[in-house]
């Protein structure tokens, strides 16, 4: 009887554990890619440009060919999430923006989230080489 206690709360304590959160290198091995490798230069830029969105309070793609000169590469943005399992979820969820994370022929990645006023979040995902 034991036994069969033990084993229930063992699957209640499984049951009632979040999912494993999302990131670019375990989305990129389920879908049998390699991983990238995090650039603090793609870092900055992606930084750069969430900041840029804070301030204007808007989506956008403005200056990423100028962000990503000499590199090939693709950019991501979301708006709304609390944390960054929640916008990989979101774009994992988008065929444009999955296209970009499985892209083939990047190295590297940079993530970053900035805070508008109005306390909405914004992110950036910048894949480069």
């Amino acid at each position: 009887m034991i036994k069969i206690v033990a084993l229930g709360v063992v699957a209640l304590a499984l049951a009632a554990a979040p999912a494993a959160a999302l990131d670019i290198n375990s989305f990129r091995a389920q879908n049998r890619l390699p991983p990238l490798s995090s650039s603090a230069m793609l870092s900055g830029l992606a930084y750069s440009h969430a900041r840029g969105l804070a301030s204007r309070n808007r989506l956008d793609h403005d200056g990423f060919r100028q962000r990503m000169v000499g590199s090939a590469g693709a950019e991501n943005v979301a708006v709304g999430c609390a944390d960054e399992d929640c916008a990989y979820r979101l774009w994992a969820k988008s065929a444009g923006h999955r296209r970009n994370m499985l892209m083939r022929g990047v190295t590297s990645y940079g993530l970053a989230s900035a805070t508008a006023e109005n306390g909405r979040r914004y992110w950036v995902l910048e894949l480069g080489n």
